[in-house]
């Protein structure tokens, strides 16, 4: 029936003519909503209209069927207006329920727990949860379309986020209603106390913490540095302090609380000095029975609280400021200065009643006399909760140097990778003992697993703040006052008869030598060099080699010897190039191990490159230094080959397609396309429409912007259209001269309101060519975007109104965004020729250009005419030219999809995953070398030409949202919708700003769609369609019986690893937004760790999937 008040015209917006036929139609099925209000939709939600439909004609169903018609417009209205916040299913929650309260239930409402449903996992009893309601589709799993293996992976377990990917008819939708059985008392999934996700949680590869081990027996007589479950970690939880008292280091233990204190301001040395009762106690703990009768808990921890000693007597007192500030008389002024205690600690002897209780537990642990690794991370820790988990919270370092959170951070952090990294030596130790391919397939996938947890979950907590801001590790604070105290240097230990001088003392007997000691160092752990024993990962320089050996005597016995084991095993490299096929077609099964193990390298790199990090941030930064000294005493120089070593290590596939190898793309295999296929109709596309995406300029406008005397069009203008046309050109390039400092701009362009009297005939400017208008509409933006910077509301008349009728015509609104701040806003100049190859001269002559010439981009119209600006204009205009590669992978891998073709579809995501990392390296070369101080500054100036003026006033969030998001750039929608994830998901938060960002956030994201070009706006449309996403073409092929479990590893390995590629293409996106808005960096840093947990949790696990399949069918 008609409704009883018709809504506003939807299609009236005179910058959405294509959109207006859909909108009408949407318009005439809404019915009045209650209270007399009718639906209102914006010009963002023009292009949704068609998929909201859809995805609501079920709900409408039941709405009317329950006799409420005003419900039904309702539901358009809000999916419309909520369709970024609905990706949990509460689309689906609706019918589900409302057809559920009439089912028969097996018990009451809300008595099905998780631990209910976790036990019907097999082949003839299957509970499904989707949106809370459980569903018993045992009888259903021969009758499912996708095939029962789908079903059967997800039996007693949470399939909600599959059910919502793969999307569902109505008829598919009264089936399940039909296999209802209940409502699951709790949303969330059943877990441990201890943090464990039980079988009942949805089977999801999170960045988060495992926890650790459990607290260990301590009356276990294994070994204390035996290699096991736990890692590189003590077999037994490290023994307080007060496990020495009662012993001869009774007097070392009772210091301990007390070295932040007095060792800082040097006052330890003096107490030490002048009481000769407390040395005479203290000699006593270096005679040769003084270790007699402890255990090696107890000379382990007397190793690291007689270390900690020496370095307060040794280091104490020599910071700047460390003896507190003093008033200086100069002249008539008076100054504070800082002074330290006038300690020289290169001159150092220390005395006997410390040396000789440190080298007499040096000689016995077989280490050098000074603090470690392990003696400051290893063993240096405690549980708060002695049955609760290794984590940040229930951890503490049992000595410090200082009285500084900064330094317990520092040190818990690297407590937590060795913790994290135990499943991933645990997984060594399986595949180096793994005795058939299957095994140490599996092993491998283990270890991949377990390294990136390491990487993502523990590395990044370094870098953590606090709810101001702050810093929890202030690298500031590290570089300046904790690793003054632990660095190397040299030490002359008194009465040291194994090191002594040739030259001799005063009285003629050898005289001990100044030992060089080296500081606790990452170098030191035996995490890495045992995965590289275990990886074949070979050192090629003989200084690397070197180096890493000092490290290791710094080494726990029990790790130099568990590593000497692994070097005399096999490698899993040298097993898998062994177990080769000779002759004949390659072995999938070899494929997969090749492929896996690359994975494995990757996830090496990843931490070599987060180490990497470590340095530049807390030690070359604050130090403002290019070549720094390690605590270790070493140059960093190791660590960049030691990378290039690692990259080495890869082995070549015979497809290469199938894992990131280069950071090019691999060559794709030859796809066969029909004579009419889509890909080819879109790839003669760019003879036909200006913003075409399949272009030979990817997203950019199909021409470049020229003056009106030199463009092509200007042949078919009329003298007065192209002195309009000249006049215009000739205020944009004044819009820096007359817009700083509200200049007289806005006279200008009255002044030359004659020369504009053209362009107010709007039949004559609607009657211009694509590209003129085009170009027309980049002109007037940035000249209505100078007169609103001057303090106008709007631009003056002969302005306004042909920007009214240009925008219309070109369906975009008549305000400036990205389209017409960078897209259609380049030319192309060229520059001093170089020395080419003939590569490069063939490319230039298929492309037209002559043969020696060299061509870059440059921005046309400026609003500041500063470096900063020109560098984000140009920088964004090169990575949407070089779209045009993504676009390609896109119509490559919707092709593949199409014809089920698996290794062009893995192709595909590979080559996106190539192009994300291409340009991440990109922004990090120009992060690295471009000095941020301006970028701020230059966002405050631009922020009154882009931030006002538009359909409404920006905020600084909002502006911030908008460079995140490109502003209505389609890219970044477009990688989303490719692999079927959303960009910016509704997620719960306990921090109010994270939650208003996050709205403002899709908000930005929805009304940026009105802005796209409208080409744009149908590819983007084309990539939500449902069922075309390749999240939802991997979970199709997961249900077919046909496919190898070869297959189904490289679609999840090509799937998660290309959005690892744009997870870290993400990064780099708020790494931008925090230079240009410091105040915003935390909480967008918080924002996007979110978005990224978001991200991690749709990564697909189709092995696992198929291997709980085999489980259920087996039970």
């Amino acid at each position: 029936r008609p409704p009883a008040r018709a809504p506003r015209p939807i299609g009236s917006a005179p910058w959405a003519p294509r959109c207006r036929r859909r909108r009408l139609a949407a318009g005439r099925l809404a019915l009045e909503l209650p209270g007399g209000g009718a639906p209102k939709a914006t010009a963002a939600m023009a292009s949704d209209w068609d998929r909201t439909l859809r995805r609501t004609s079920l709900t409408i169903t039941a709405a009317l069927a329950a006799g409420t018609a005003a419900a039904a417009a309702a539901v358009v209205w809000r999916r419309s207006r909520q369709r970024d916040e609905d990706a949990a299913g509460s689309s689906v929650l609706s019918v589900l329920r409302s057809g559920a309260r009439g089912a028969s239930r097996r018990t009451a409402i809300g008595s099905i727990t998780w631990a209910e449903v976790a036990e019907h996992d097999r082949l003839d009893d299957a509970w499904v949860v989707i949106s809370g309601e459980v569903y018993n589709v045992t009888p259903f799993l021969e009758e499912h379309p996708g095939g029962k293996l789908l079903l059967l992976a997800f039996a007693g377990r949470d399939a909600t986020e599959p059910f919502e990917t793969v999307g569902h008819s109505a008829l598919a939708m009264r089936e399940l209603r039909g296999l209802h059985i209940g409502e699951l008392n709790t949303v969330a999934p059943w877990t441990h106390q201890g943090g464990g996700t039980l079988k009942g949680a949805a089977p999801l590869r999170r960045a988060e913490l495992t926890g650790g081990r459990k607290a260990p027996d301590p009356d276990k007589v294994d070994p204390l540095w035996k290699v096991q479950s736990f890692g590189f970690l003590p077999a037994r939880d490290p023994v307080g302090i007060e496990a020495l008292f009662g012993t001869v280091f009774e007097p070392f233990a009772e210091f301990c609380e007390l070295l932040p204190a007095l060792g800082f301001t040097g006052k330890f040395r003096q107490k030490l000095d002048g009481d000769p009762q407390l040395q005479a106690c203290m000699l006593r703990a270096g005679e040769p029975d003084a270790l007699q009768g402890l255990t090696d808990d107890q000379i382990e921890r007397a190793f690291c609280v007689v270390g900690y000693t020496m370095i307060a007597y040794w280091r104490g007192g020599t910071l700047a400021f460390s003896s507190g500030v003093v008033a200086a008389d100069q002249g008539s002024q008076r100054q504070l200065e800082g002074g330290s205690c006038g300690i020289d600690d290169t001159k150092v002897v220390l005395p006997a009643f410390l040396s000789k209780p440190m080298l007499r537990l040096s000689e016995h642990l077989k280490r050098p006399p000074m603090i470690d690794y392990a003696s400051t991370v290893l063993y240096n820790w405690a549980r708060i909760d002695k049955n609760g988990p290794i984590t940040m919270s229930n951890v503490r370092c049992v000595v410090r140097l200082t009285g500084l959170n900064d330094e317990e951070w520092f040190f818990k952090t690297h407590v937590i990778i060795e913790s994290e990294a135990a499943h991933a030596i645990s997984a060594v130790i399986a595949a180096c003992a793994a005795d058939n391919d299957d095994e140490l397939l599996n092993q491998l996938m283990l270890l991949e697993e377990a390294m990136w947890r390491v990487v993502r979950a523990c590395l990044p907590i370094m870098y953590e703040r606090d709810e101001t801001g702050t810093p929890k590790c202030s690298e500031h604070i590290f570089y300046q006052i904790l690793r003054p105290l632990i660095k190397s240097g040299p030490l002359i230990f008194e009465g040291d008869s194994q090191n002594t001088s040739k030259d001799g003392g005063s009285d003629g007997a050898a005289a001990p030598a100044p030992r060089s000691l080296a500081g606790p160092s990452g170098a030191m752990s035996s995490l890495l060099p045992a995965i590289d024993a275990a990886c074949g990962i070979q050192m090629t320089s003989e200084k690397l080699r070197d180096t890493l050996g000092k490290f290791e005597l710094s080494m726990p016995a029990g790790h130099r010897e568990f590593l000497a084991e692994m070097r005399g095993t096999m490698s899993i490299r040298k097993r898998i190039l062994l177990s080769r096929p000779v002759g004949g077609e390659p072995s999938e099964q070899h494929e997969a191990l090749v492929r896996s193990f690359n994975r494995v390298i990757s996830r090496v790199l990843d931490f070599r490159w987060q180490h990497w990090s470590y340095v530049k941030n807390f030690v070359m930064k604050p130090g403002n230094i290019s070549h720094a000294v390690g605590t270790g005493g070493t140059t960093f120089d190791f660590l960049q080959q030691h990378i290039t070593d690692t990259e080495k290590a890869r082995i070549r596939s015979s497809c290469d397609g199938f894992s990131r190898m280069h950071s090019e793309p691999p060559e794709l295999p030859p796809i066969r396309l029909p004579p009419d296929s889509a890909y080819k109709r879109h790839r003669d596309a760019p003879q036909k429409e200006f913003w075409s995406v399949d272009g030979d300029h990817g997203l950019l406008a199909r021409q470049p912007l020229v003056s009106p005397e030199t463009a092509p069009f200007s042949r078919n203008l009329s003298p007065p259209m192209l002195e309009a046309f000249q006049a215009v050109w000739n205020l944009a390039l004044r819009i820096p001269a007359l817009c700083a400092a509200r200049g007289p701009f806005y006279d200008a362009i009255n002044a030359a309101s004659g020369k504009l009297a053209a362009m107010q005939d709007d039949r004559a400017v609607a009657g211009l060519s694509e590209v003129a208008r085009e170009h027309l509409m980049t002109t007037l933006t940035h000249i209505a975007a100078g007169c609103v910077a001057t303090g106008h509301k709007k631009p003056p008349r002969c302005v306004e109104k042909p920007l009214q009728v240009v925008a219309r015509s070109v369906g975009r609104p008549p305000h400036m965004d990205f389209a017409e701040l960078v897209l259609n806003n380049w030319n192309v100049s060229e520059i001093a020729c170089i020395d080419r190859d003939d590569s490069q001269e063939a490319e230039q002559a298929a492309n037209g250009k002559e043969v020696g010439q060299r061509f870059r981009h440059q921005v046309v119209w400026r609003f500041l005419a500063m470096p900063d600006e020109e560098w984000y204009r140009a920088t964004h205009i090169i990575l949407h030219e070089e779209a045009r590669e993504i676009v390609a992978a896109i119509r490559v891998g919707h092709v593949a999809m199409r014809d089920q073709n698996d290794i062009a579809a893995v192709s595909s995501m590979v080559r996106i995953g190539a192009w994300c990392n291409k340009f991440c390296d990109y922004f990090d070369a120009y992060f690295e070398s471009k000095d941020s101080r301006t970028e701020s500054v230059m966002v405050r100036r631009l922020e009154p030409f882009i931030s006002h003026g538009g359909l409404h006033d920006l905020t600084s969030e909002e502006t911030a949202c908008w460079v995140y998001c490109m502003g209505s750039s389609v890219l970044l929608p477009a990688l989303h919708a490719f692999f079927g994830v959303q960009m910016c998901p509704v997620m719960e938060t306990d921090n109010p700003d994270v939650e208003s960002l996050g709205a403002t956030m899709r908000r930005t994201l929805q009304e940026a769609r009105v802005f796209m070009p409208v080409p744009h706006r149908e590819f983007i449309e084309l990539l939500e369609k449902p069922g075309v996403s390749v999240r939802q073409y991997c979970f199709r092929r997961f249900g077919a019986k046909s496919v190898s479990v070869e297959v189904l590893h490289d679609l999840e390995a090509g799937y998660n690893d290309s959005l690892n590629t744009l997870v870290r293409f993400l990064s780099r996106r708020v790494h931008l937004v925090s230079r240009f808005f410091p105040p915003l960096a935390g909480t967008f840093g918080a924002l996007n760790s979110d978005i990224e947990a978001a991200m991690q949790h749709s990564r697909l696990q189709l092995l696992k999937m198929r291997q709980r399949v085999f489980r259920s069918m087996q039970q």
